[in-house]
């Protein structure tokens, strides 16, 4: 038995007579030793804590003791009599139990799992989230995080403190947590502490408005897990509620959050609450909040316990339903959440390189963009932009509803294979569509609580989402050719088009800024610096395309025809007006004065990936100066030059790095037949993915050093777009055309929106194989394989389909490659050789229809193995950069000149696969290796310096 001692005459008159006597006495059952109870509560505490079938929190002597000493000090004989029976004491609290009732929490199941995970050790500067559609955590891997059920940010800087029975004290979860394991049903943080293990796995249910916290427990003694939180209850911006406060609801051992009206409601809580925060009613807590848990052993190989949270904007009933409902079915939530994402790994394309960290980065960016879907109960369901913790604010990243960033995605789920998640994208937009046409930018999630398209000014106030949308719905109508789509969109995509024509400068046939709003700058000393800028107008041509194939489909003859005229119109005023012979570069703009504003950067990226010139030759340069290290860094590319006087490495809009721009300079690259550039800019992008957040890339990085911005967004889904596109449409370079109305009716039979696939893979020289399965073409599917030996590429497709497709085949060979044959099941086939950029490219086509092998089989050529960077946190650039590549194939003997860019004072490594003979080098040393050759190449100076290398044999 305990001794006096054990129990301070301090401590028990506070418990007596503090104004914290409520809170001492619940955490007897919760699991503090410290704290007596007075005499009545002796009785119904111990009696209660029996009943409900758990174990106390110290030896049951050890409580009667406590009542004793109450009892001789004030003398109630009966109570004494009480409590110094405990045989007695039972029975009275607990006549006629018969069996003891079911452990609080939720029965111990096997968690299933989508078969895709992250795990990595912790770093307290990095970023985790656990999203749904109607709710969000977004916090730090020191384990703290903020609680969203949308549209309301309901607490922050949750924290949990641990301690098990014996302990003196409790311990910070953060010193204990160890690593993290994300998947893309939810997160899981795992604390390890020498005297137990806490599994804490953080998941939203799929669709409902509500976010769940298991709390797995490996103890040998009891344990008492505190959750500590600030209270918000405060809508996202820019809305605003009053008189916010909190209750305790004892019925679901919850606390409820509401404002004045009592009409929205949270409520967070758990069946295993045994203490928790005293507090005066009609006010909101200025500090933390806390739910402290007590597991027992037991409790921890039978149960789960939780910690729940759900709201309603109703009712403080309905939040108590949802809760509850949750709770009761919170393992049927998760099953349904798990196989949700199992299935959509299942039915979406795959890629698979020799590179496991690219595969993976892929793989995770289908999941990083799938998880933008926010649904609202009035509006539907839309893809956000981004993640983010807002800290003291309630501005969570970018976790609203933005045109452009959704349309962006639109491209990715269409690579990937996600055909209803694209067409719903579209959906959520038209519905908003503004009554001339204009396409919305934005949209908060606390719509409905503010006058937002009145009011205030973000709505439709960027230019380029319009043109845009119509180059989005044309990429749609591409790729599925459903005709029942396009009547339906038909519609708007012409109220979008008579929009944008007047913003259109009738002398020369571009949108002007100034008409239409922002487009390449939203802040900075850039923002109104032209009128016209390039980014703008490379979706103004990419729409003035695809409105002329649209138009032609739909039988809109005249309309087809505008659309040819102002592209004739804009493309004439681009080359004369825009282009800079001497850079060479499109100019960033024009200004006010007509001249042209003379900048060099990466906005130009755009015109050439979405768009390719009637007659683009000469603009080749502008993939050079793309290339070039003042814009090229090791993890992407800058806004703008490093050399121009507004340059800033830590500017949002002139110099940082951009992975959604990085992604269209990528897919430029490709489009521009620059395939080790593109190579060498995608994988940069793609080894981001993880950089601040599991699975996800930054919205922005400093343009100087390896390093996120501070305040960049941690989840950015067009970042991830700038992994998957590049992939699809640059590396394997997969795209889908329809074949014209016009010249496609046969013998009475409409043939028009047919298929068409061009396949165009561009493999780096040192890999072996690329394998992808599952490229959707309308509701059909095509998988493929190709592998490179020496002197021969081999492809193996399978299209799963009723009707054949017509394939247009132009793959990357190496430099001066000569074709000797190409056979396609066999057979012979005619062919084409083109020479771009110093590389062999061969044409030929042919029908498919279930599988087709080909080879192609080719003499010489040497394969340039593109360099990849690979920096560390706080470098900066150092890498080789490739210039050009030119290869004359009339010279003999061979030559191929090779412009290379690295740092002064350092020398480089450039591997060649090939199997010519005799290989000799100007200006570098070289080596014979198993597959080749190395080159080494020294550079003298400082900073970047360029350098020709010529290799002949």
């Amino acid at each position: 038995m305990a001794s006096p001692a054990a129990f301070p005459l301090e401590l028990e008159r506070a418990t007596l007579y503090g104004k914290n006597g409520r809170l001492a006495r619940r955490a007897y059952c919760a699991g503090d030793a410290s704290i007596p109870l007075t005499s009545a509560e002796c009785v119904r505490s111990i009696a209660a804590c029996s009943c409900r079938g758990r174990s106390l929190d110290r030896p049951l002597e050890s409580a009667v003791y406590s009542c004793r000493l109450f009892f001789l000090r004030f003398g109630s004989l009966l109570l004494r009599g009480i409590c110094l029976n405990p045989i007695l004491l039972i029975a009275a609290g607990c006549l006629g139990a018969q069996e003891p009732p079911a452990m609080p929490g939720i029965p111990r199941f096997e968690l299933p799992s989508s078969g895709l995970e992250w795990k990595a050790p912790v770093h307290p500067l990095k970023y985790f989230d656990a999203t749904g559609r109607r709710a969000g955590v977004f916090g730090k891997q020191s384990g703290q995080y903020e609680a969203w059920i949308y549209p309301i940010k309901v607490l922050h800087g949750f924290r949990l403190e641990f301690r098990q029975e014996g302990m003196a004290e409790p311990v910070r979860g953060e010193n204990y947590l160890e690593y993290l394991i994300a998947r893309p049903e939810s997160t899981t943080l795992v604390y390890v502490h020498p005297r137990f293990t806490v599994r804490h796995i953080i998941w939203t249910p799929l669709d409902e408005p509500a976010i769940v916290n298991f709390f797995d427990v490996d103890s040998d003694k009891p344990l008492a897990i505190t959750a500590k939180f600030i209270p918000d209850f405060k809508p996202m911006w820019p809305a605003s509620l009053g008189g916010q406060y909190s209750y305790w609801i004892s019925e679901e051992k919850a606390f409820g959050f509401t404002d004045g009206t009592s009409k929205p409601t949270a409520v967070v809580g758990s069946p295993n609450v045994g203490a928790f925060t005293e507090h005066m009613d009609h006010a909101m807590v200025g500090g933390e909040m806390l739910l402290q848990l007590r597991i027992d052993p037991e409790q921890g190989r039978k149960t789960i316990a939780p910690i729940v949270m759900a709201l309603s904007m109703e009712s403080a009933r309905k939040a108590r339903e949802t809760y509850n409902g949750v709770l009761a079915r919170a393992r049927e939530l998760y099953e349904t959440r798990v196989k949700y994402h199992k299935d959509f790994l299942a039915r979406t394309l795959t890629i698979e390189t020799p590179d496991a960290e690219l595969n993976r980065a892929f793989t995770w960016a289908k999941v990083a963009i799938d998880a933008g879907w926010v649904c609202h109960e009035k509006m539907g369901c839309g893809l956000v932009a981004g993640y983010g913790p807002a800290g003291d604010y309630e501005r969570p990243g970018f976790a609203w509803w933005f045109g452009g960033d959704a349309l962006m995605a639109s491209w990715a789920m269409l690579d990937y294979g996600d055909i209803p998640g694209a067409v719903q994208v579209l959906r959520f937009l038209k519905a908003r569509q503004r009554a001339d046409g204009k396409m919305m930018h934005e949209m908060t999630q606390s719509v409905d609580l503010v006058d937002w398209f009145g009011k205030y000014g973000f709505a439709y106030y960027h230019a380029d989402t319009t043109p845009m949308y119509i180059y989005s719905v044309a990429e749609y109508w591409r790729r599925t050719g459903d005709k029942q789509f396009l009547e339906e969109f038909w519609p708007s995509v012409k109220k979008a088009y008579e929009y944008c024509l007047t913003t259109v400068d009738p002398n020369d046939g571009l949108m002007d800024n100034t008409k239409a709003g922002l487009a390449a700058v939203e802040v900075g000393p850039l923002r109104g610096k032209v009128t016209k800028d390039i980014y703008l107008q490379g979706f103004w041509l990419g729409s003035l395309k695809a409105m002329r194939e649209l138009a032609y489909q739909m039988q809109e003859i005249p309309l087809a025809e505008n659309a040819s005229g102002n592209i004739k119109k804009a493309e004439a005023t681009l080359k004369s007006k825009w282009w800079n012979r001497q850079g060479p570069y499109f100019a960033f703009g024009l200004t006010a004065d007509g001249k042209r504003a003379d900048m060099i950067g990466s906005w130009p990226a755009v015109l050439h990936s979405i768009y390719s010139f009637e007659n683009g030759k000469g603009l080749e340069g502008d993939i050079e100066t793309l290339a070039r290290p003042e814009l090229n860094t090791d993890w992407g590319i800058r806004w703008i030059s490093n050399k121009d006087a507004l340059y800033d490495p830590l500017s949002y809009n002139n110099g940082s790095v951009w992975p959604f721009m990085s992604g269209f300079a990528a897919w430029a690259f490709y489009n521009m037949s620059a395939p080790l550039n593109g190579y060498a800019m995608w994988t940069s992008n793609a080894r981001l993915t993880g950089l601040s957040s599991p699975g996800a890339l930054p919205e922005l990085l400093t343009g100087d050093r390896f390093r996120s911005m501070e305040r960049a967004v941690p989840h950015q889904l067009f970042s991830s777009v700038g992994v998957v596109t590049p992939a699809v449409r640059g590396l394997l370079d997969l795209s889908v055309e329809r074949k014209g109305r016009s010249s496609m009716i046969m013998n009475g039979e409409d043939h028009s929106g047919e298929p068409e696939l061009a396949f165009h893979p561009a493999i780096p020289a040192d890999w072996h194989f690329i394998r992808f399965s599952r490229f959707a073409i309308g509701e059909n599917h095509l998988s493929g394989e190709v592998r490179q030996q020496p002197g021969k590429m081999i492809m193996d497709l399978h299209y799963a389909a009723k009707e054949p497709i017509q394939v247009s085949c132009f793959p990357a060979l190496p430099t001066a490659a000569k074709v000797r044959r190409i056979l396609i099941k066999g057979k012979p086939t005619e062919f084409d050789e083109h020479r771009a950029t110093g590389f062999t490219f061969v044409y030929f086509d042919f029908e498919l229809y279930g599988h087709s092998h080909i080879e192609i089989e080719f003499d010489g050529g040497i394969g340039i193995v593109p360099p990849e960077p690979k920096p560390e946190p706080g470098d900066r650039t150092t890498s080789l950069k490739i210039i050009r590549v030119e290869h004359n194939a009339e010279k003999t003997p061979h030559e191929i000149k090779l412009s290379l860019a690295g740092l002064g004072g350092r020398t480089y490594t450039l591997d060649l696969v090939t199997t010519v003979a005799g290989l000799k080098a100007e200006g570098a040393t070289v080596k014979k290796t198993e597959n080749g050759y190395r080159l080494e190449i020294a550079f003298q100076g400082s900073d970047y310096v360029t350098r020709q290398i010529r290799l002949r044999w």
